[in-house]
């Protein structure tokens, strides 16, 4: 036996969670997409997800032009800071499509966070998803 040490390599990391419950759903209503956020913290992954999201039901619903996407963030009750910045990216992908990005349903201290980071005036915020509708 050799006094050296043997180095094993480390397990893989395990499989993603298919059972993960879903961060968003969407819905289309006429030439409107809502995406309803089903999660209670908006991180990265989750906007992630979001974009992913609209960007599937986009291409999925053509020859239907969407001319804006409503995202329900009634659910939200956290962003980081990380998340702020993936949602103006995100806002740059809907104008670079010539749709209107309008965020509804905030909670206060969410609808706080973007009065401080003055992002409220990059996005339209509606107090509802009905008045975010065109």
């Amino acid at each position: 036996m050799s006094d050296t040490p043997t180095w094993s390599t480390p397990p893989p990391p395990p499989p993603p969670r298919t059972d993960a419950p879903p961060a968003v759903k969407v819905e289309a209503a006429g030439n409107v997409l809502i995406a309803r956020l089903l999660v209670r913290m908006l991180d990265d992954s989750a906007v992630r997800a979001l974009g992913r999201a609209i960007d599937d039901a986009c291409w999925s619903l053509a020859p239907v032009t969407i001319e804006a996407v409503v995202i329900d963030m009634s659910a939200v009750a956290i962003v980081p800071s990380l998340a702020l910045g993936l949602l103006v990216r995100l806002g740059d992908q809907c104008q670079s499509r010539r749709q209107t990005l309008r965020l509804a349903s905030l909670q206060p201290q969410v609808r706080r966070v973007f009065a401080i980071t003055r992002l409220d005036s990059v996005f339209e915020i509606c107090a509802t998803v009905d008045a975010a509708r065109p």
